[in-house]
């Protein structure tokens, strides 16, 4: 389905540009007329000569784009105040996805929120964001060629069935450009090495009115230079302990240490490298002795390199008065480079990939008896940092498509479209500088390697070092019909249906290296996924006039998957116009998600997190790092959901408007592994599957996906726009606000639900995020400023016992950001745009580890001037 909105059915908000989610029924008196245009919007499939519907419908236009200073699609949809947590952008580049960003309303995560474009679906990315979610690459689409965001923010499985729990993102592209714009932009952040250059092109040629067809192009580059942990003040030193709860969460205290007795580790005589000997109660409070330790931050990446290419082409043939075809092509290159992580450390629990038993084997690292190092009588185990290889390093390369084709019809009586699309996205990670198992072990036994004084032969030093690379792909194969008309006229309006079928295949294959499969990397990060499936479904919709002004819609969708079984999407939704200023709205639905293939289909995932261990046997309390073995289960079945959405729009004049929507999401059978952390803090419940060494400490924990229990997510919206006059120029104002108020789930399948809503403990969900923009037009100057808020969230990940001197909670936050327009020169658009205009850094949060702040929430790129200039011929 493609949303075409007439200008006379836009709603209030969309009249004037702004952010708003309600429609203005005070303007929409006159839509009886039966002359007006018949539009579609997200969330249905039946055309109406009104835009209010019974489900809240955020509106984001391209001048709203404009005036947030944003230049990429990323960035516009963080500020949405649903977006409210458990999303990444690129600076999450521990991510098995790295370089990708996604989005997921209601702090649902991705999965649970369907991006369309144009009204159609796109390829998910090529590798699982956190080993288990798919998503749409949100850095894969353009942003200069948008004409709107419409963000549906209710359940919409009844009409595109799974993923749209949380709701849906539809990006509506311009297509029926007739002129030629040209942009180009250069921006810097005021601290650090980050500087930005982009560069646009949006052309068009025909008329479909006048010629009958019309060509539109577009061309988006973007190009980002990498900002590193040391070049921000904030992160440079890696020591927080001047914030409450902050630790040398920075610093690493492995490296340099001879592990003969790991309750008094002694250090090296010579700390080798860029470490340093120092005290072990800097890292836990009351050790005694000293340890080698470096600052990590020189080796951790904020924000990445990053080059994109972006293109899009859009095709529409008027076969007829009623007949349109029309094609599309979306295409991107991305690139994008880090640090990964410092020179690789070894020692107790070093391991590679055993691809017979799909498991890991221990390496030993210690000095036999008889190497230089070891005068004792039993083997010497060690650990140490190769400093002489150089930092860990990734780039990745995606390159994605979309073709869509189809017709449309609309006439008198009836509108039909038949769309068929092919969509991919393919990527390759590259990684520098791990270390060869076999050659470790060689230098090891013969000792060619000086791991004491650290003076090494170029050659073996190069004869260690392993570049890899490693596969992702991901396909979507569609071909959809839908039809709508009205069967008949009854005593208060038409009773409207719209009818229709889906055909869906999807194929997924995230390989792994060929160093990682045959044991060669040490330290192996595994996601490993091959799946495919085919979907067949089904949907009807009738929209019924049940009093004046009253509307019933009820809606039905059957999807069946060839991999889990069937899933039944029913919806009921009530819309009354109460009054020329009044809209109440109500809405009842079912949805579903579907299993994702890392989940479901054959999937074998090795991945490294950290845990705050209460029983580490040296230092209790102290936040271990542990190796995580997952696979898939064909066993799942589909998680389910029940979502409720109530509220009442008021415009008195058309000048003001305000909506208030209330929203309930209960999910049934959620799928994920069990907690890592209510594991290890419960032994005695779950110790067969904690693996720990023979000093006691922290090595593997296995888990499955599985159905767990369930989910209920509640809160409410509230949206204002109001337009006044300002020295006789205009004043556009738009506010918008979201407020969560329960986030209920079980750590553990079979445990008691706990409330995540204000905390930390299923990720930062804080409470209040708001949204608003001021924009003023005076003659050829347009000025704008933008406000983001979010609330302050208690820190539950850690306790006071295990991090002493911790904060309750992390600090709330104000972002401003402000842009200034010259439009005086004949085509010509001149911008200065101020993003973080007061450069806040964010709120500390000691749970960020060595970033210092939660960056699902935020980014330290600081205050980012750009200047930008648009020509239009």
């Amino acid at each position: 389905m493609k949303s075409t909105l007439s200008w006379s059915s836009v709603s209030l908000a969309g009249l004037l540009g702004f952010t708003a989610a309600t429609a203005s029924p005070a303007l929409l008196a006159q839509d009886a007329s039966p002359e007006l245009e018949r539009i579609a919007v997200t969330g249905s499939y039946i055309k109406r000569v009104r835009h209010e519907d019974a489900t809240p419908l955020q509106i984001i236009d391209a001048s709203t784009i404009e005036a947030s200073g944003h230049i990429t699609l990323t960035d516009v949809l963080r500020d949405l105040t649903v977006n409210t947590g458990n999303s990444y952008d690129e600076q999450y580049t521990s991510s098995f996805s790295a370089g990708s960003a996604s989005v997921g309303l209601r702090g649902l995560s991705p999965k649970n929120t369907l991006v369309l474009v144009n009204g159609q679906r796109v390829s998910n990315y090529g590798f699982a964001l956190g080993t288990q979610d798919t998503f749409v690459d949100l850095n894969a689409l353009p942003l200069g060629v948008v004409e709107r965001i419409e963000v549906l923010k209710d359940g919409a499985s009844s009409v595109y069935g799974s993923d749209a729990i949380a709701g849906v993102i539809n990006i509506i592209l311009r297509n029926d450009v007739q002129r030629t714009t040209v942009k180009a932009s250069a921006g810097a952040a005021t601290e650090g090495s980050l500087e930005q250059y982009g560069a646009g092109l949006v052309s068009g040629v025909g008329d479909l009115v006048n010629d009958g067809y019309n060509l539109t192009f577009s061309y988006d580059y973007l190009s980002r230079e990498r900002l590193d942990a040391s070049d921000r003040r904030f992160t440079r030193s890696g020591d927080f302990r001047d914030q409450p709860g902050g630790r040398l969460a920075g610093w690493s205290a492995q490296g340099a240490n001879y592990l003969d007795d790991p309750q008094n580790p002694r250090a090296f005589d010579n700390c080798p490298g860029a470490s340093e000997l120092r005290d072990r109660d800097d890292f836990t409070a009351g050790a005694e002795g000293q340890v080698c330790a470096f600052n990590a931050q020189p080796y951790n990446t904020l924000q990445p390199e990053i080059e994109r290419h972006q293109l899009s082409l859009q095709g529409t043939w008027q076969v007829s008065n009623d007949l349109q075809a029309y094609s599309e092509l979306l295409y991107s290159n991305n690139r994008s480079s880090h640090i990964f992580g410092s020179p690789l450390t070894v020692g107790a629990g070093l391991r590679a990939y055993d691809q017979s038993s799909g498991s890991l084997v221990d390496i030993p690292v210690a000095f036999a008896v008889g190497h230089p190092a070891n005068d004792g009588t039993s083997p010497l185990p060690f650990e140490y940092t190769f400093f002489d290889i150089g930092e860990r390093q990734k780039a990745n390369k995606q390159d994605f498509h979309r073709v869509a084709a189809g017709l449309r019809y609309q006439g008198l009586d009836w509108d039909w479209s038949v769309n068929l699309l092919n969509s991919q996205s393919r990527q390759r990670e590259y990684v520098d500088n791990f270390v060869n198992r076999y050659v470790f072990e060689q230098v090891l036994a013969d000792g060619s390697y000086d791991f004491i004084n650290g003076n090494n032969d170029p050659a073996v030093v190069d004869a260690l070092r392993l570049d890899t690379r490693r596969p992702g792909f991901y396909e979507l194969n569609s071909v959809n019909f839908n039809a709508s008309t009205r069967l008949t006229e009854l005593a208060y309006g038409p009773l409207s249906i719209a009818f229709g079928a889906d055909w869906r295949e999807e194929q997924m294959d995230a390989g792994t290296s060929p160093e990682v499969l045959s044991g060669t990397e040490l330290r192996p990060a595994i996601n490993l996924v091959k799946g495919k499936r085919e979907v067949l479904a089904g949907f009807v919709e009738l929209d019924v006039p049940l009093w004046q002004d009253l509307n019933l819609s009820v809606a039905s969708r059957y999807d069946h998957y060839d991999d889990f079984g069937s899933a039944w999407s029913p919806k009921l939704a009530l819309h009354y116009v109460l009054a020329d200023d009044w809209l109440l709205r109500g809405a009842w639905s079912r949805g579903f998600r579907a299993p994702s293939l890392p989940e479901i289909a054959d999937s074998n995932t090795i991945s490294y997190g950290s845990v705050i261990d209460p029983n580490d046997p040296i230092e209790p309390g102290v936040r271990r790092g542990f190796t995580q073995i997952r696979s898939g289960n064909p066993e799942l079945d589909a998680e389910r959901s029940t979502n409720i959405n109530a509220g009442v729009v008021w415009s008195p004049t058309r000048d003001f408007s305000t909506a208030f929507d209330v929203f309930e999401v209960k999910q049934d059978d959620i799928i994920a592994p069990d907690n890592a952390q209510f594991i290890v803090n419960n032994p005695d419940q779950y110790g067969d599957r904690i693996r720990r060494d023979s000093a006691g400490r922290l090595q593997i924990i296995t888990n499955q996906y599985r159905n767990q229990g369930t989910r209920t997510t509640r809160g409410f919206d509230i949206d204002l726009s109001y337009r006044l006059s300002l020295a006789g120029a205009p004043l556009q104002l738009t506010s918008t606000w979201s407020r969560l108020l329960a986030y209920e789930q079980a750590l553990v399948a079979g445990q008691a639900a706990v409330d995540g809503a204000g905390n930390n403990l299923f990720g930062a969900l804080p409470k209040w995020k708001g949204s608003s923009q001021a924009r003023w037009l005076l003659q050829d100057w347009q000025f704008s400023i933008n406000a983001d808020y979010t609330s302050s969230y208690e820190q539950r990940i850690a306790s006071s016992s295990s991090n002493p001197g911790l904060h309750s909670s992390v600090d709330s936050y104000w972002e401003f950001g402000t842009q200034l327009a010259y439009q005086g020169i004949a085509d010509t658009r001149i911008t200065l745009t101020v993003n973080n205009l007061f450069n806040e850094q964010p709120p500390f949060d000691p749970a960020g580890g060595a970033y210092g702040f939660d960056m699902t929430q935020y980014n330290l790129r600081g205050r980012v001037i750009d200047l930008a200039l648009s020509y239009t011929f």
